[in-house]
């Protein structure tokens, strides 16, 4: 199975420590053109605006070019540490924020901002705050405001014999949603990949005991709450809520390209609005939903944060001309128009009201944003973010999925491994 982060960080942890010991190069003094590369993951739908918006900062700056580096999400982010160890990396990243801590904490890798390089004013002070700094300093900024969202197919569960506006919760998931696999042995309830069931996981814990990890490096939940948990999910696997890890572990990371669901067979999908139209595709009579909520909840566990973070590298020699781009991204009208919602709802005020002003935000994204909104829980802390620890869930999570581990055994397991590897952070 595919995995998400860590081994090739490991790898090239002693040579990253040793490129970012040496420091920022000193920015030349450019007399002639000006290059300068910019990274980032996603689809067309990102590529195409975010090229053009690349070729209008070109169009108004002659003399700078701007090389786009840009791929699918699957080994993007080993790529960017190789980069970054290497010395090789583009003068802008685009980067996922649980990475801004981790990949900081290894020294001067990413310039800090203030507001006499890039217009700071348009953005909420608590949200770069939350999601963007690092010891103190402002290290990137906002691509967008993502959270997360839970969609529906509509038709799917009314043919199922569920009523579409049901609002949610742990129980009735289990007990309306099993009328889905019950009417059609083919059909499921939810798309839910072993990853998505860890973001599921991560949702029940934050309600039953307010994280997985807290901000003091400790694991948040007992032997006990832990085993609740894994008893609730797998009452998914009993009922065919999800189906069979066999199946669904081949689209790791990629849910949208399981072909039950392109071919409408699930039903539900826990998702980010800033992948919600990628991933929804040509499929109708698809609604957004508010997440189950447990009474007594200490946390919803619904994660607010930005869609993906830019950042300047300090080992950049046009750092200078970067931060200059940077600017342009999120505060240039036009470039805000053409950039539209590639990146999600844009976290600026002035994005937000050019882009409504032009009919880019539609309804259902309005409403899954709001939804969001509403429901979000405390940030994450940085070390529940950290890719060893969700690589420790990750584990446990596959073991438990493809039955090797029952409810107490897999919640025992996986404060051991949390445990062990939080030691070695």
């Amino acid at each position: 199975m595919k995995r998400r982060f860590i081994v090739l960080f490991l790898i090239a942890s002693m040579s990253m420590g040793m490129v970012f010991a040496s420091g920022a190069k000193e920015n030349g003094k450019t007399s002639g053109p000006i290059s300068l590369r910019m990274s980032w993951w996603g689809g067309d739908s990102r590529h195409t605006p975010t090229l053009k918006a690349l070729d209008l900062y070109h169009q108004k700056n002659p003399s700078v070019t701007v090389e786009g580096e840009y791929s699918g999400w699957d080994g993007y982010y080993q790529k960017i540490v190789t980069q970054i160890a290497g010395g090789t990396a583009a003068d802008i990243i685009q980067i996922d924020q649980p990475w801004l801590n981790e990949l900081s904490s290894k020294g001067d890798v990413f310039t800090t901002i203030d507001s006499s390089m890039v217009d700071l004013s348009q953005f909420d002070a608590d949200f770069l705050k939350n999601y963007c700094t690092y010891n103190g300093q402002l290290k990137g900024l906002p691509t967008g405001t993502n959270v997360n969202t839970f969609v529906v197919d509509a038709k799917l569960l009314s043919d199922s014999g569920i009523d579409p506006n049901t609002v949610w919760t742990w129980e009735n998931i289990v007990s309306e949603g099993k009328k889905v696999h019950q009417k059609d042995s083919s059909k499921y309830f939810s798309s839910a990949t072993p990853d998505i069931i860890r973001f599921w996981f991560e949702v029940y814990i934050a309600q039953l005991a307010g994280g997985v990890v807290d901000s003091n490096k400790k694991v948040a939940f007992t032997q006990e709450q832990g085993t609740q948990a894994f008893t609730y999910f797998q009452q998914w696997f009993d009922a065919g809520i999800v189906a069979p890890f066999s199946q669904t572990s081949l689209f790791y990371q990629k849910f949208q390209e399981n072909p039950d669901w392109i071919n409408g067979n699930t039903a539900t999908a826990w998702d980010w609005v800033s992948s919600m139209g990628r991933d929804i595709g040509t499929r109708p009579n698809m609604e957004t939903r508010q997440f189950p909520v447990m009474a007594g909840a200490k946390n919803s566990g619904v994660l607010m944060r930005p869609s993906q973070i830019f950042v300047v590298n300090e080992n950049s020699s046009n750092k200078a001309e970067s931060l200059k781009l940077l600017n342009f991204l999120f505060a240039d009208p036009e470039c805000i128009e053409v950039l539209g919602t590639s990146r999600g709802i844009p976290s600026t005020t002035n994005g937000r009201q050019i882009l409504a002003s032009k009919g880019f935000i539609t309804e259902q994204t309005e409403k899954a944003t709001n939804e969001g909104i509403a429901q979000a829980g405390l940030p994450q802390s940085a070390w529940q973010m950290n890719s060893e620890v969700m690589q420790a869930m990750q584990d446990v999570i596959d073991e438990f999925g493809f039955g090797k581990l029952t409810p107490d055994q897999a919640s025992a397991k996986m404060i051991k491994n949390l445990n062990a590897t939080l030691a070695n952070l």
